[in-house]
């Protein structure tokens, strides 16, 4: 499988040999592929509403058309007979019957085995061409049937303890194995049988009845048609409260809750909240429109208010007050995405306007410091954002597998009053490389490394901070959230913002290790306990600064900079589903340890902490 567009996937034959792929077709639209022994291929073509039999050679190359199918009409399943002259397929016509024919290649002439309105499968040949295993539904259960390949004579072949139904029939190339798949109560299971006899004949059956007439399917539903519309469909069907401390110290409720159309056209969260006193509201907008198919538009409008700092009577410890900054923002990006089943890439672009104002807690306290205080400063910027990745996901894998991820992204920004002179850069990149190692357990073991890297210039506005446990963040219940979030400068052990400059630098080396698969659930309680694993880690972190920041907040004090953070540890990552059965969360559970640097910054000697989502 393969995307052509954000929204086409297209389906295209491969070959592999000694471990290698080579691409034969693009956007053919190819299934069920069968090749014969000089490598010609018989294989299924979708196309509207219908599907088609079309041979093509070993290089992929359309040689003719076998089979073509009307509207409503479909051919599955085409096998090659040993010596390469015929070919099995089934068909379904329009009106649901359904039959299994044999076409000799060199006339295209059919032979029909069997006919009826029930479902026909899993054709397979006799190492001697002789006869054609396959399923049947005639009685309401899938049977194995075999028939004569001459004159299409059939015989159901049975088996005690079968009786929920055989799939995928297949013969050994000695033609001493029959091999299928058993539906039981406990699940499907794979089985042989040394040779076809133990399969006991029940006798032979009538000859297929004739074709069904013509059934005429209704070719438009009745009721009202009109243009697509997603209003109706995009309105919130839920809200979660929120609750949470305020920064004068009060408490702060609020709402929140998202929504999509059908479609997913239009694709927003809404939150909105103030405080008991009715004052420092604050509110935010996410929105994609994804309408235009490329580029998605995206749009980011928000107010938060945040503690900056504690009034204290001059000199004294005696608080009088808080001074808070309140922030303003918006962003407006455009996002092509080109997603690939092997690959995915991103390109962003796009620019923001965030507003800044001081507010004291008393009001009036504001007046008596700094005049800096008192303006309001406006920060226009522009952001170019990438990604590319080829890592995998097999189905039981406890992380990413085997591949690299890499992402980089680029800002410009200053400040309205003075463009000049308040213009800064920055620059973000980070790689992650993932390799499975094929060692005991239901999942591949794996080696992670990520590296991250920074760099802005000295007339930076804001700093990159070393420290902290980087994860997702996870709502256990309506108004409690836990997790940091995603920190790209994150070294477990240490508190956040250790050490911030305008350079860092981060590396951690982790080894994954599959635990157990326990897949069970609690009664009827709404947990469900997928599988765990357990990581080793090392974390290792270092800022540094510009000689001459314009801006000397935004670097720690000279003793710490150019000063390395490290620590060690392990954590317990458990996949479960909490109050959800269908979106299990991966929760961690550990444990670091600092091995440099930890005195510098007053870290603990061992730290204990829960978290959402692998650390990368």
């Amino acid at each position: 499988l393969e995307f052509r567009s954000p929204s086409e996937i297209r389906s295209d034959l491969y070959v592999e040999r000694d471990g290698k792929q080579r691409r034969l077709t693009k956007g053919q639209r190819l299934v069920q592929p069968d090749a014969r022994k000089d490598g010609t291929i018989i294989a299924v073509q979708l196309a509207a509403t219908r599907t088609r039999l079309v041979l093509l050679d070993s290089n992929g190359r359309a040689q003719r058309l076998v089979r073509d199918g009307m509207s409503d009409e479909t051919w599955s399943e085409p096998r090659w007979s040993p010596d390469g002259r015929s070919v099995a397929a089934v068909h379904r016509a329009h009106g649901g019957s359904f039959t299994l024919e044999i076409i000799d290649m060199e006339t295209g002439e059919s032979r029909v085995v069997e006919r009826g309105p029930w479902l026909i499968s899993s054709p397979a040949w006799s190492a001697n061409n002789g006869a054609v295993y396959y399923v049947s539904e005639e009685t309401g259960i899938p049977a194995l049937m075999r028939a004569t390949a001459i004159d299409g004579g059939r015989v159901p072949m049975q088996r005690a303890g079968e009786g929920n139904g055989i799939f995928s029939p297949d013969v050994s190339p000695s033609g001493r194995m029959l091999v299928a798949v058993a539906l039981r109560a406990d699940g499907y299971h794979v089985g042989v049988a040394g040779d076809t006899s133990p399969l006991r004949p029940a006798g032979p059956m009538l000859p297929p009845p004739p074709a069904a007439p013509v059934i005429e399917s209704e070719p438009l539903a009745t009721g009202e048609y009109h243009r697509y519309s997603p209003w109706r469909s995009a309105l919130p069907r839920y809200w979660n409260p929120i609750l949470e401390n305020a920064p004068n110290g009060g408490v702060r409720l609020g709402a929140t809750t998202s929504g999509r159309d059908v479609i997913s056209r239009h694709i927003y969260e809404l939150s909105a909240a103030t405080t008991t006193t009715g004052t420092y509201p604050t509110a935010s907008l996410v929105y994609r429109y994804a309408g235009l198919r490329r580029p998605f538009i995206d749009v980011d409008v928000s107010q938060d208010y945040t503690l900056e700092a504690t009034l204290r009577n001059g000199g004294t410890t005696d608080v009088v007050g808080n001074l808070q900054r309140r922030t303003q923002s918006g962003s407006l990006g455009a996002t092509f995405v080109r997603a690939r089943v092997r690959t995915y890439t991103s390109l962003s672009f796009g620019g923001g306007l965030e507003r800044r104002k001081f507010i004291s807690d008393p009001i009036d306290l504001i007046r008596q410091l700094d005049p800096g205080f008192l303006r309001q400063y406006q920060y226009p910027s522009v952001f170019l954002a990438g990604t590319w990745s080829n890592t995998q996901r097999p189905t039981l894998s406890i992380s990413a597998e085997d591949g690299v991820s890499l992402a980089v992204t680029a800002r410009g920004r200053t400040r309205s009053d003075s463009v000049s002179d308040r213009a800064s850069a920055s620059v973000i990149g980070t790689a992650s490389l993932f390799k499975s190692l094929d060692l005991p357990g239901y999942a591949h073991h794996v080696l992670a490394l990520r590296v991250a890297g920074g760099f802005a210039d000295r007339r930076a506005a804001s700093s990159l901070q070393i420290g902290g446990t980087s994860s997702g963040t996870i709502q256990i219940i309506p108004s409690y959230t836990v997790g940091e979030g995603r920190r790209t400068f994150g070294v477990r052990g240490f508190p956040a913002g250790s050490v911030f400059g305008t350079r860092a630098a981060t590396g951690t080396f982790e080894y994954r290790a599959p635990l157990g698969l326990a897949g069970k659930g609690i009664g009827s309680l709404p947990f469900f306990f997928d599988r765990s694993s357990v990581t080793a880690f090392v974390d290792a972190g270092v800022a540094d600064c510009d000689p001459s920041p314009l801006n000397p907040t935004v670097c720690s004090s000279a003793r710490l900079l150019g000063q390395t953070l490290a620590s060690t540890g392990g954590e317990l990552v458990l996949s479960a589903a909490i109050f959800d059965w269908d979106t299990p969360q991966k929760i961690r559970l550990g444990f670091a340890v600092p091995v440099a640097g930890r005195a510098l910054v007053g870290a603990r000697q061992f730290s204990v902490y829960g978290a959402y989502g692998l650390s990368f």
